[in-house]
């Protein structure tokens, strides 16, 4: 009897094991099976959760767009491999997980880091950044801190892009002056999505749109826009246009593939009207007010006065009077003002002057000339954002009509500035003496402004119904919604350009002090807006912010900080143990009675 009793309990014993091993392989194989199903739906389905206050890892909806969309490999060949400062680590970890990003939306997206010094011989090493300057891409050189001393070392933070057979470059580290290391490398990685994508979408892009450049009323010749056409026709197709009172210069009928008819469109997409020094015809300004009533953009680019440094060549004044080009009531219908008088900063470029003479040779010395503002963008419009300082010519400031057309101001003057009305006189001796503080008196005067929203025509109840009520003529006196964007200074467009040579200087370099503003950045940006990438710069609005530590807190607690970060995963550990090991050991006596 005891006998039976004994073998009864073990057979009760084992088959609570046989049980117990039971349920542990199905709660095993359970797990295995979720983990799979996990990873087959997420093969097929994708999302993230971004927690951060800026959403720094959540890519704009044009981006994620443009990537799914992609039906080739693109490759990114980044030269940020090799040994650098920890903040150009950062900018090399914040490069790659920029791309983590877009493969996470495409498989077609594929990169390499590579060490642009990493060559066999000198002559190696100079073909290849022979190669990058061709390509508009300049090293940054920075100094080290090493046991030795202090060395010299030169990075590129580039990237090359390669898709559909094409390929483009792409600088990484922006160039800003007057901002700290920490601060510039933080701008470069805010515009990171903005900078890869936007290689993408050139290299993705079928029909170009298409920019026209006026001509005919004394505009900038093409030795000085050679540098922002240029750089225009990796993005654009370009095409010199003269109105010549042309009634299809600017718009034209176009057939409905639909239903055969008829109807009025534009022929480009961007008009630009760089620096016009003649006065525009009635007719002529009726044909720009109708390319803008049918969705037309332009960018005017506009000097009030006629002001110029070479007139000063051989004489040490010169009076600045009006262009008289025949804008002013254009504009003013549109929102804007354009005022008839010269802008003076304290913030401005030198410019050499001859202050004395020694012996029988001038003495030149580097003075303020406070007629060329430079300008800093503080707007956080994405035309202008983290751009670093525009260089200008002869400014005017501009004033804001109250009208309902939307108005953002993109470019101001400093907190000290003055203005001269017209005629104004520019003597060479204001830059040699110290200014008076109480003259510049006026802050933050617009000198660039964006005008977005429907537009009232220039000829709205000027013309007779006998006119405007001709099919063929297609009048409009209202605009569709569309964009323009004005700036007081014809010049900002203009780059140094010499004939002889046949080669011209960069935008936005300045001879004198072998100085590089934004200009160009200003303009590209200008245009890609204006031409209806504006989807596209919503990857430059978002801001990353700097979180720097307490130093001074951490050194008085470093202690504590120390303590606490050793001690409480420790503590728990403990704690899970002393928890989950009596839990552990009840459920094991319960189920072994």
């Amino acid at each position: 009897m005891k006998i039976g009793k004994v073998i009864g309990r073990h057979t009760s014993k084992d088959s609570r094991r046989k049980s117990l091993r039971r349920a542990n392989c199905l709660e095993l194989l359970s797990a295995i099976l979720i983990v799979v199903f996990v990873n087959v739906i997420s093969y097929y389905l994708f999302a993230r959760l971004d927690m951060t206050a800026e959403h720094r890892y959540t890519l704009s909806k044009s981006t994620k767009k443009l990537l799914r969309q992609l039906d080739e490999p693109v490759l990114f060949r980044v030269y940020l491999e090799g040994e650098f400062p920890s903040d150009f680590k950062r900018l090399q970890a914040e490069t790659k997980e920029m791309l983590n990003q877009f493969r996470a939306y495409s498989k077609y997206v594929e990169y390499e880091f590579v060490n642009p010094n990493d060559f066999g011989t000198k002559e190696e090493r100079q073909v290849f950044y022979g190669k990058l300057a061709r390509k508009g891409i300049q090293p940054t050189q920075i100094q080290v801190n090493t046991q030795g001393g202090v060395t010299q070392q030169v990075l590129v933070p580039a990237a090359d892009v390669s898709y559909r057979g094409r390929e483009t470059s792409v600088q990484l580290l922006q160039n800003q002056k007057y901002v700290s290391e920490e601060q510039l490398l933080n701008n470069s990685i805010q515009d990171l999505e903005y900078v890869l994508s936007t290689a993408i979408r050139t290299l993705a892009r079928g029909v170009q749109p298409k920019v026209g450049f006026l001509l005919g009323h004394g505009e900038l010749e093409r030795g000085a826009l050679y540098d922002i056409q240029m750089s225009l026709l990796e993005y654009y197709r370009l095409e010199n246009v003269v109105l010549d009172e042309n009634i299809n210069a600017l718009t034209g009928r176009v057939r409905s593939d639909k239903d055969s008819t008829y109807h009025f469109a534009n022929k480009y997409d961007v008009l630009v009207i760089p620096k016009p020094t003649k006065p525009f015809s009635d007719r002529d300004l009726y044909l720009i007010d109708q390319y803008v009533m049918y969705g037309g953009r332009v960018l005017w680019l506009v000097d009030q006065l006629n002001a110029d440094m070479d007139s000063l060549t051989n004489m040490s004044q010169m009076m600045a009077i009006r262009n008289g080009v025949n804008l002013d009531e254009m504009l003013f219908t549109y929102g804007v003002r354009v005022n008839a008088d010269l802008v003076m900063d304290i913030r401005c470029r030198p410019i050499p002057m001859a202050v004395g003479m020694v012996g029988d040779k001038p003495q030149i010395k580097f003075c303020p000339w406070y007629y060329f503002p430079e300008l800093m963008p503080a707007s956080e419009h994405p035309i202008v954002r983290n751009l670093d300082l525009i260089k200008t010519d002869f400014v005017s400031s501009i004033d804001l009509i109250d009208n309902d057309v939307r108005k953002t101001v993109l470019l101001t003057t400093s907190e000290y500035s003055r203005v001269k009305n017209a005629p104004a006189l520019i003597d060479l001796n204001d830059g040699k003496v110290d200014p008076d503080r109480r003259l510049f008196n006026r802050q933050n005067l617009p000198v660039a402004v964006l005008l977005e929203g429907n537009f009232q025509s220039m000829w709205r109840s000027r013309l007779a119904p006998s006119f405007t009520e001709l099919p063929e003529m297609g009048y409009r006196d209202h605009s569709d919604s569309t964009k323009m964007i004005v700036i007081s200074d014809g010049d900002i467009i203009k780059n140094r350009y010499n004939y002889e040579e046949g080669s011209g200087y960069p935008l936005g370099y300045d001879y004198y002090t072998n100085t590089m503003y934004a200009n160009k950045e200003l303009l590209l940006n200008a245009i890609n807006y204006l031409a209806g990438d504006e989807d596209y710069m919503e990857a430059r609005s978002r801001t990353l912010k700097l979180r720097k530590l307490n130093v001074i807190k951490l050194r008085e607690q470093r202690t504590a900080y120390q303590v606490l970060n050793v001690g409480l995963p420790a503590l728990l550990v403990l704690v899970a143990a002393a928890v989950i090991l009596p839990v552990r050991k009840m459920r094991n006596q319960r189920r072994s009675k």
